[in-house]
């Protein structure tokens, strides 16, 4: 593999004796702990004890966290990368929603449950969309000398308890085979605007396949789910899937902003630049990977006739930088929380440094204001309740999920 990839590869053998953190980067864990006493806060959920600069921990016990959500009441679903997924209740009791561990591969490389979203009509009983949500994970075996991993979209619906899905219910959407074990993107999100569902596919680590027309990967995918049959087990040939944006690495978290008409991509860079790539969803996009990452060409790609092509370039992007330690964005969230629905910052922050930060546009240019961090371990996603408020996930053992306070 040519130099410029070697960063990517140093980081990919790390990956595989970490037992995954579902991005490129190379990971850095800094133990550090802030005991001093938590500040008073609004919310209703379990109380903590302690405060992580900008980041209020809550509940407890969670298990390498991929995301966090809620179905439009005040429960926070928490997702964990094994396949399960937990309900924190506003009493502060914690119990599982739904456990698809048998059918998730979750061990080395990037594998395991990415992301989970409720329909906008999930708890309108007249709503096609009643009781539905969706699910993106990997499925399959890989052994050293052995792959059979595909991504995975499927449908499920909750059962007669509100607070227990219907393992059984699954309704396969996207069946995509992987070659490798990195690259996966794995984000979901509904425009509630038409009830669209966007949903992120890396590159699989197959560069110039982000070009090419015939493949989903490398891509941002809009699917009309609205014709399923209710109780259909296969529903890969009633989804309407379209390609809305291509030229994409490993597009990790994805954010529909309803208010604005756009889409915020945190696509995970190579050896150079991390990017937020903004997507008009009345339009469809290129940001041009493997040609190009951030403001320049990569070597080696020039003269590839894909490379022909127009792109758009990054809403924002900054440095992959050693001397500095920054590695890999994670693409977070617009906030608008009740109370301040105009404010319209997006949130995100890097894997490695564990910084946290707001984007702000102003005559067309966006500029970022750092604006807390997590002092210990890793976070690899940012998520939000029914009210706005933000959420981070820790990826580690039996920890809590944290509440973000934005200035």
């Amino acid at each position: 593999m040519p130099h410029r990839y070697q960063k990517s590869l140093r980081f990919f053998t790390l990956v595989i004796l970490t037992c995954m953190v579902l991005l490129i980067a190379r990971l850095s864990v800094i133990a550090a702990q802030d005991n001093q006493t938590r500040a008073t806060q609004s919310i209703v959920y379990l109380p903590s004890i302690t405060r992580v600069s900008g980041l209020t921990p809550i509940g407890e016990g969670f298990n390498y966290v991929t995301e966090i959500t809620h179905a439009g009441d005040k429960r926070l679903f928490v997702a964990e990368q094994a396949g399960i997924v937990k309900i924190l209740h506003p009493d502060g009791r914690i119990t599982v929603f739904l456990d698809i561990r048998p059918r998730v591969i979750s061990a080395g490389g990037e594998y395991g449950m990415f992301d989970i979203a409720f329909h906008p009509g999930y708890g309108d009983p007249a709503s096609a969309g009643y009781g539905f949500f969706y699910v993106i994970y990997t499925t399959g075996t890989d052994e050293e000398d052995a792959r059979d991993v595909d991504l995975i979209l499927s449908r499920f619906r909750v059962s007669a308890d509100p607070d227990i899905a219907d393992p059984n219910s699954e309704t396969l959407l996207v069946v995509e085979p992987q070659q490798n074990p990195i690259h996966k993107g794995g984000s979901l999100d509904f425009d509630r605007r038409d009830n669209s569902l966007y949903m992120s596919v890396g590159d699989d680590f197959q560069y110039l396949i982000a070009q090419r027309g015939n493949s989903i990967k490398g891509k941002i995918l809009r699917l009309d789910v609205s014709r399923i049959p209710l109780h259909a087990t296969d529903g890969t040939s009633y989804v309407e899937k379209a390609i809305v944006a291509s030229g994409l690495r490993n597009p990790w978290r994805i954010d529909v902003d309803e208010a604005t008409g756009r889409l915020f991509i945190g696509d995970v860079g190579s050896a150079y630049w991390e990017e937020v790539n903004l997507l008009d969803l009345t339009k469809t996009a290129n940001f041009g990977w493997p040609c190009r990452e951030g403001p320049i060409q990569l070597p080696g790609f020039q003269n590839d006739p894909l490379c022909a092509n127009q792109f758009t370039d990054a809403a924002y992007h900054y440095k992959n930088d050693d001397a500095v330690g920054t590695c890999a964005i994670i693409g977070g969230r617009v906030y608008r929380p009740a109370y301040n629905p105009t404010d319209g910052r997006y949130v995100f922050g890097d894997l490695c440094t564990r910084e946290l930060f707001t984007l702000s546009e102003s005559g067309g240019a966006w500029n970022s204001t750092l604006v807390g961090k997590q002092l210990a371990g890793l976070f690899t996603t940012i998520g939000d309740d029914a009210d706005g408020n933000l959420y981070v996930g820790s990826f580690e053992a039996s920890q809590p999920i944290y509440q973000m306070q934005v200035p």
